[in-house]
């Protein structure tokens, strides 16, 4: 984490740009406060760096490449050194460190979905063209067994070589990463690289942004790493002939780990496009596009009183008359759908992951 706070200008660009300023979280005061070499932040301080999202948008918007999320990351690696941290955070690491993920579901659970869908597990010196890398809220939340489905199954079809690592895998540790915990982060990146590294492979494709940023910006890896989206638009060709077009009106919100801060953007696009002529934006969208926060640990971190990001994005994705949110991260996917109950219209709008929406 490179902070660079003497840079600061104290312009504002990275507080009006936050997506949770409403909150008591004030990215330009933070910086300010480092700035006066305080020997302990203000209670008030303290407890807003867990409402960040870690989303990025702060430092994007730095003129002076402060990067300010990057010193949020570093108050709440003290916070947890010091061990001043809530309840949820430590059943989250506690979890981790035990089972190798923050669901507190035990490690032989992991893939308990393979027992339907029959994926081929790739052991140490095998080799596979495809390797899969699941995201422990995939693997764990049956939600999700849909897109296993529909992914395997196109895969299938399209006769391409695949496999998983099984029940070995372990979290990525992208969100462990951004909640402070880094001792138990470089554990995982050390288990799964050398789980990964053994493997013989072409290519690994993550089907989630924040393994994705993880895998590429976090780990060394010899190999190509892919985002399914990335994977699908280079094979959209052969996938064309596969998927049925319904034409419904569909907009797309672009996940914080895979828009902002990968670039990846019209990817995901171009795959809805083989599905529908009605693909339809948010005002807020690509490198703009509206936090659903649900990073940075914010899953199961919640704050209580205000509105959700995610609610304000469904409310506007109905006004719209959008008939589905399309996603391509199961953060996203569990924030937004969880909104469309909150505000009762989970019957008139549906969220589905892209690799749902993909009919075969």
């Amino acid at each position: 984490m490179a902070v660079n706070i003497h840079a600061c200008i104290q312009c504002s660009r990275c507080t009006s740009g936050c997506p949770v300023n409403r909150s008591n979280l004030n990215i330009r005061r933070l910086i300010y406060l480092q700035q006066l070499s305080l020997k302990e932040l203000p209670e008030k301080d303290k407890e807003a760096i867990w409402e960040c999202t870690t989303c990025q948008t702060c430092s994007l918007r730095c003129p002076k490449d402060c990067q300010p999320m990057d010193l949020v990351l570093s108050l709440r690696k003290e916070e947890v050194e010091k061990g001043r941290i809530e309840e949820s955070i430590i059943q989250i690491l506690e979890s981790t460190y035990l089972f190798g993920n923050p669901w507190q579901r035990a490690r032989e659970k992991r893939v308990d979905w393979n027992k339907e869908l029959q994926v081929r597990i790739v052991k140490e010196g095998e080799a596979v063209e495809n390797l899969i890398f699941i995201c422990c809220t995939i693997h764990y939340d049956i939600r999700f067994l849909n897109l296993l489905r529909n992914f395997f199954s196109l895969l299938r079809k399209l006769d391409i070589d695949f496999g998983i690592i099984g029940e070995e895998e372990s979290c990525c540790g992208s969100e462990i990463k951004r909640l402070g915990e880094e001792g138990l982060f470089f554990e995982l990146r050390e288990k799964n690289s050398e789980i990964i590294n053994k493997i013989r492979k072409k290519r690994i494709i993550t089907l989630s942004p924040h393994c994705y940023n993880a895998l590429k910006k976090d780990y060394t890896l010899n190999t190509e790493i892919y985002h399914y989206t990335q994977f699908l638009y280079e094979i959209r060709g052969r996938i064309s002939d596969l998927v049925k077009r319904e034409n419904k009106k569909i907009i797309y919100h672009d996940p914080c780990f895979l828009g902002k801060q990968n670039r990846i953007f019209d990817e995901p696009r171009e795959i809805l496009k083989l599905i529908t002529d009605n693909l339809i934006e948010f005002d807020q969208h690509r490198e703009n596009s509206l936090c659903c926060e649900g990073g940075g640990g914010r899953m199961w971190i919640e704050k209580k009183g205000k509105e959700r990001l995610a609610e304000k994005r469904v409310r506007e994705a109905f006004f719209k008359e959008a008939e589905i949110i399309a996603v391509a991260c199961p953060f996203c996917l569990l924030t937004l759908e969880d909104a469309t109950k909150v505000l009762g219209i989970e019957e008139k709008i549906k969220v589905f992951d892209i690799l749902e929406a993909l009919s075969f």
